[in-house]
């Protein structure tokens, strides 16, 4: 008798005999999802991390170099009618950088002054804004 095989009975588990299953009907596909490009994807991202301004918040001030860009950029654009926007900006940045340091400096002090206005604005708003939420709670 060959040892290789082994006859049922003497399988020391039960041996299960296949049985025949008939075949299952098609499925239909599961329905498309449509797929977000990563534009779109980085989009929802953005939207979800952003929060509600609070009303009445004073904005924050520009820096010294956005400033020193919208002071000059119709300058450069008349200068160059045909540049696209990005050129324009990258074109600002070298003047900015190559601009003298005291020129340089007035900027900056006027971005400074710009961000102390902004910092007692917001000051005076979080007190008002929080005396507000206070006097609603008062009369209760």
């Amino acid at each position: 008798m060959n040892p290789y095989f082994m006859h049922p009975a003497f399988i020391p588990y039960p041996y299960v005999y296949p049985v025949y299953m008939p075949p299952m009907p098609p499925q239909p596909p599961p329905p498309q999802v449509p797929q977000l490009t990563k534009k779109q994807l980085k989009a929802e991202k953005r939207k979800k991390r952003r929060l509600a301004k609070a009303e009445g918040c004073p904005r924050k001030p520009a820096t010294s170099f956005v400033m020193f860009s919208n002071a000059h950029r119709e300058e450069v654009k008349k200068a160059n009618p045909t540049l696209p926007m990005i050129d324009i900006a990258r074109k600002l940045g070298e003047m900015w950088r190559e601009l003298d340091p005291m020129i340089r400096k007035e900027w900056e002090d006027r971005a400074t002054s710009a961000k102390d206005e902004y910092l007692e604005a917001k000051k005076v708003w979080l007190e008002q804004r929080s005396s507000n939420i206070n006097g609603l709670y008062k009369d209760e």
